[in-house]
């Protein structure tokens, strides 16, 4: 007994001590001006959900037996999250049963990819119980389940969106989804993302169903969400798991990691959460009373929206790339005001002018289906970072930016709603210059210049041997205003030289240059700017494109010029041409090229930026033997 007293009282000094030493660390914080929080006190006086369930109680077995009912993917392969102390660097791959086991495991000479003794762990109550219990301080026990099973099922569908991809915050896209959602009773659970900067929505299904049904289903219920939220971007129809309607060849398709991690729930995230996204108190009550929905449900939705899986888009056919989307559903009601366009770089149409539904249709004007994703979905490859639609439109806090090749579609569809507008241009309209050309045009090169004149912006489509580059240069002295033509290659740009200097007479004399010292080269007044030099006058000047880019950003000169060619602007799809595209402010731009149609089926961005997507305008055809 006095063995226990006296340990009693050793503990008491010993607490006494303690205490006394945190009280002396506190003031030592406070006289740092550092503010002390006690543990976990974050998370005591954070306000929870006031939504409750039926409480349960369940056994640590039937917890997990219950999580591994809902989230069911692929059951003989799965993934864990991987982080690198030394590179900060982290990730997932699937488990390996052989992984370091010496004499089987040789990383040296195989990666995990290709190596012969590769033998997948399935997955098992053991994985997900560490999941669920998170004591791996680096996540490392977090399961990624990989959703399409081996005969191409689902048995749930997950919608990813974080602040990466909804740039002006997720919430109000989440709510988008799940408003429709509640719309057309489909049982939905929120999950807060790990990093506590995103969300998932799970859809569960009583069955699993096939993955491309579950898809359309998702694509279905996005679509809708954007009429209601036009800030919605299309990056969203490429965060669906499962990601692809067949399970890829050689691989095991796209995984999305499991919620309820251990160590990220400490941090109140991996978390479910209500509409108001304040977290569910009993967590496993509200799995416990989660709905699923049944197959004979999602069909009888798919039926009555089968039309507006993706909505309506410009299309990329290679016959009429400036087909624009039809209008749905838009009345004069939805728009507020009168509407003033400010035209520039690009077409700047203010958002509070306008509703969700005028905006969803502006934004799928400068966007289409990307056929190098329907292509890969085909022949069953992996669609990863390939995105399902292409878009060429920006939105800030205060535009829409369209870009401005869309400006007849723009107009053509104000018009036919009748909503007053007015147009304030920014372009650059240039610098009168005297210039002359010295040449004679043939009759088809006249109807040529003729047709683009009619108009700010264009493209000539002319076979081989037609004379695209002296036809533009008769152009360029009919305009009379500061040019600069844009060419992907130091042969085009020699042959441009050649050619200015041959068909035109300019009026401008070199100015004088002080105490010039060196050999004196001839004085040329054509401009040019490639990687060995730069003589640009701003008058009439020929640029390698590559030499107008200063890293990412485009180089001031490029917006100083009145008109702006492009030749060969098929490679305007390229990310190099479409940078140094967006740049320019000219009030003119035209195109030039013998192959408008591309292998990608990406011409709609020759098209969309600048050029023009009307038929008359683009696909002006002159045939050599015209």
């Amino acid at each position: 007994m006095e063995d226990i007293q006296e340990k009693y009282n050793h503990l008491l000094l010993q607490n006494e001590a303690l205490r006394q030493e945190n009280e002396e660390l506190k003031l030592l914080l406070h006289a740092h001006g550092i503010e002390y929080k006690p543990k976990h006190a974050e998370e005591k006086d954070a306000a929870y959900s006031p939504c409750t369930f039926p409480s349960v109680k369940l056994s640590i077995e039937e917890r997990v037996t219950l999580f591994h009912s809902l989230f069911k993917g692929r059951e003989d392969v799965f993934a864990r999250r991987w982080f690198s102390k030394t590179t900060g660097k982290s990730g997932y791959q699937p488990v390996c049963i052989n992984e370091w086991r010496r004499g089987v495991c040789d990383k040296k000479k195989f990666k995990c990819a290709d190596c012969p003794n590769r033998h997948f762990a399935p997955l098992t109550y053991q994985y997900l119980y560490r999941h669920l219990e998170g004591k791996d301080e680096n996540c490392c026990d977090v399961v990624g389940l990989y959703a399409i099973m081996p005969d191409n099922n689902c048995a749930f569908l997950c919608a990813d969106f974080d602040d990466k991809s909804c740039k002006h915050g997720y919430k109000d896209d989440v709510l988008a989804f799940v408003g429709v959602c509640k719309e057309w009773n489909i049982p939905y659970a929120i999950e807060r993302s790990r990093s506590g900067n995103g969300a998932h929505i799970w859809i569960f299904f009583e069955e699993p169903i096939p993955a491309f049904k579950a898809r359309r289903l998702g694509n279905a219920i996005l679509t809708e969400a954007m009429r209601h939220n036009g800030r919605m971007s299309f990056n969203s129809y490429d965060r669906f798991f499962p990601n692809q309607d067949r399970m890829p060849e050689g691989g095991f398709g796209n995984l999305v990691a499991l919620p309820l991690q251990g160590q990220a729930r400490k941090r109140r995230n991996s978390v479910f959460v209500d509409d108001d996204f304040l977290v569910y108190k009993d967590q496993w009550a509200f799995l416990y009373n989660i709905n699923k929905m049944k197959n004979k449900e999602v069909d009888m939705l798919l039926n009555l929206h089968v039309c507006e899986e993706l909505g309506a888009l410009t299309t990329s056919s290679e016959s009429k790339p400036w087909v624009t989307p039809i209008t749905q559903d838009i009345s004069k009601s939805d728009f507020y005001s009168e509407i003033e366009i400010t035209k520039a770089d690009k077409i700047y149409i203010p958002l509070k002018a306008v509703s969700a539904k005028v905006l969803n249709h502006l934004k799928r004007i400068a966007s289409f289906k990307n056929p190098e994703f329907y292509c890969k979905q085909a022949l069953r490859l992996s669609t990863y970072s390939t995105p399902r639609i292409i878009s060429c439109f920006d939105i800030t806090d205060d535009y829409l930016a369209m870009p401005r090749g869309c400006e007849d579609a723009i107009l053509s569809f104000l018009n036919e709603n009748g909503v007053k507008y007015n147009i304030v241009d920014e372009t650059n309209h240039g610098t009168p210059i005297s210039i002359s050309f010295q040449g004679k045009e043939r009759e088809e090169q006249l109807a040529a210049i003729n047709a683009l004149l009619m108009h700010c912006n264009g493209v000539l489509h002319a076979t081989t041997a037609f004379g695209k580059t002296v036809t533009a240069v008769a152009i360029i002295a009919r305009k009379k205003v500061s040019t600069l033509i844009l060419v992907h290659s130091k042969a085009l740009l020699a042959q441009w030289h050649e050619r200015l200097t041959e068909f035109l007479n300019i009026d401008y004399v070199e100015p004088p240059v002080p105490n010039k010292r060196g050999r004196c080269k001839k004085f040329s007044a054509i401009g040019c700017l490639d990687s060995t030099g730069n003589s640009l006058h701003g008058i009439v000047d020929v640029a390698l494109i590559q030499s107008c880019l200063d890293g990412d950003s485009v180089k001031p000169f490029v917006e100083n010029y009145g008109m702006v060619i492009v030749d060969e602007c098929h490679h305007v799809s390229s990310i190099t041409f479409e940078n140094v595209l967006k740049g320019v402010k000219a009030h003119t731009v035209y195109g030039l090229t013998a192959t408008p149609i591309r292998k990608d089926g990406h011409q709609p961005i020759i098209f969309i930026p600048q050029f023009g997507i009307t038929e008359c305008l683009i696909r002006y055809k002159c045939s050599v033997n015209t």
